[in-house]
């Protein structure tokens, strides 16, 4: 995906977590925000509790190509904070569960089905 879909201002990550809404499971926290710049745009977080930096960026590279596959044009803005638990899955596995937690915001995916 092209940097035009990242958020990168913490101010604007900031202003998504006081929004408030927001999706949980045991391994990611989704929150979910009006987008301000007409297109979709997301940001990942991964803590230091996750791993090294490699499986950091490694997870990071995994979340963005699962977002990229969900094809979102809708007008909102998206924060994923990968929980430390999730380390321990698989690519299959972690797309299955941000998926559920997208459909939980009701997020209209275009031609989206997930691998197995």
């Amino acid at each position: 995906m092209k940097k035009k879909f990242r958020i990168k201002k913490p101010d604007e990550i900031k202003e998504l977590l006081e929004a408030g809404n927001v999706r949980r499971n045991a391994y990611f926290s989704v929150y979910k925000g009006a987008g301000k710049k007409g297109h979709f745009r997301y940001a990942i977080s991964v803590p230091q509790k996750f791993g090294k930096a490699v499986r950091r960026n490694k997870v990071k590279r995994q979340i963005r190509m699962i977002i990229k596959d969900l094809d979102i044009h809708e007008n909102i803005d998206l924060f994923v904070i990968v929980h430390a638990r999730s380390a321990k899955l698989r690519f299959e596995e972690l797309e299955r569960e941000l998926v559920k937690l997208v459909k939980k915001h009701r997020i209209k995916l275009n031609n989206r089905e997930v691998r197995r």
